[in-house]
């Protein structure tokens, strides 16, 4: 696949609310649901998979868990396989919050971050 089909679904992806019933992790001491960061990555880009019928993104979240709560946002970056140097900044806002299961919408920026 050309860098252009990989990239352009890239730039403009705004994912509809998607039920996610996942196994969390664990809980912090103050009964908030934790998912460590890789897993909610891999969540994300499935999400993405799913709902836009292109190639499994390269996601990255961070490398701290991320709490499954009601209305959070957690910035991840996107890249392509082809591309990997090529990112992407995204938004994920976590929504219906119902135990183990909750929604996710993701936002990506239409330019990739400056290179380094």
């Amino acid at each position: 696949m050309s860098r252009s089909r990989v990239v352009r679904p890239l730039t403009a992806l705004l994912f509809a609310a998607f039920v996610l019933p996942f196994a969390l992790a664990g809980c912090s001491g103050s009964g908030t649901l934790m998912m460590p960061a890789e897993e909610f990555a891999g969540h994300v880009a499935d999400v993405m998979v799913d709902q836009e019928k292109i190639p499994r993104p390269i996601v990255t979240c961070g490398d701290k868990p991320i709490a499954i709560v009601e209305n959070a946002t957690v910035h991840c970056f996107f890249s392509a396989t082809e591309t990997p140097t090529v990112l992407y900044d995204s938004v994920t806002t976590i929504s219906n919050v119902k135990g183990a299961d909750f929604h996710i919408v993701t936002k990506v920026d239409a330019e990739p971050q400056p290179a380094e």
